[in-house]
């Protein structure tokens, strides 16, 4: 059975919701956000570093976390931060185990592209609440689209080479069901199901780094937005189009997004 799970996806796809739902409902799963590497980067080259971490002793377990870690890490990564190093410290050897004996998984998640354009857009500042994007924004929006296409192909492949413990989740879907989508995550990795299923209707605020909690804000999420393509109204006809040109829609049709 899979128990430690390492997370991937672009920013604001649902990683952060993804994480709460599965601690809430499966508590006994060690979900990696920042931890083997940023989770909004491709992952690390996993194999060579293992096999550097084995030959540099009794520290192997600890080398193997803290170089994953660091060497593809997110803005809030630190290697000489203490509470991190304690952390890395204490979960290196369950991490390291895993690895090992090919029980370490792995979960994708994925947004619209049309509705991820607008979510990067709030999470950066480039807009605020509904206004609409700005043409000043065009150059940064270009620069993300062709970052999301290089993620995904690397996570995509990642996920071709890692099937049995790997798996995509659609943000779209996990919004519409996410009893449905935990089960199939949990059928397999083979988990327990839970006797219940929680939900969790508040925002998730972003994770900060693997050892803190998460966070549910006051406010309610208001899934319509995406159920209802409610985002495609703050993009202009310019700002489609390029969408349309930048992004690798022969890599997203087989995932169930089309080119509008």
């Amino acid at each position: 059975m899979i128990t430690t799970v390492k997370q991937y996806g672009e920013i604001r796809t649902g990683t952060n919701y993804l994480r709460a739902l599965i601690q809430r409902n499966f508590p006994y799963i060690f979900v990696l956000s920042y931890i083997l590497g940023s989770k909004h980067l491709p992952p690390v080259k996993f194999d060579e570093i293992w096999a550097e971490a084995q030959q540099s002793g009794a520290d192997a377990a600890l080398r193997f976390v803290s170089t994953t870690t660091y060497s593809q890490r997110g803005g809030a990564s630190q290697p000489k931060d203490p509470t991190q190093h304690e952390e890395l410290t204490r979960c290196a050897p369950q991490i390291a185990h895993t690895y090992a004996s090919g029980t370490l998984g792995f979960l994708v998640t994925i947004k619209n592209p049309y509705a991820w354009v607008i979510s990067a857009a709030r999470f950066n500042g480039w807009i605020k609440g509904d206004e609409p994007l700005q043409d000043w924004s065009d150059e940064l929006m270009r620069a993300a689209c062709l970052g999301y296409n290089r993620n995904y192909r690397a996570w995509l492949s990642f996920i071709a080479a890692n099937q049995q413990r790997a798996k995509l989740v659609r943000y779209e879907d996990l919004l519409a069901d996410p009893e449905r989508e935990l089960t199939a995550i949990a059928t397999q990795f083979g988990w327990r199901k839970p006797d219940s299923f929680a939900t969790i209707p508040a925002v998730i605020e972003p994770t900060q780094w693997d050892h803190l909690p998460v966070v549910e804000a006051d406010e309610r999420f208001n899934p319509e937005f995406y159920a209802n393509s409610e985002y495609l109204q703050l993009l202009s006809a310019k700002q489609l189009q390029m969408v349309n040109e930048l992004l690798d829609w022969d890599l997203l049709r087989e995932h169930g997004y089309a080119r509008r």
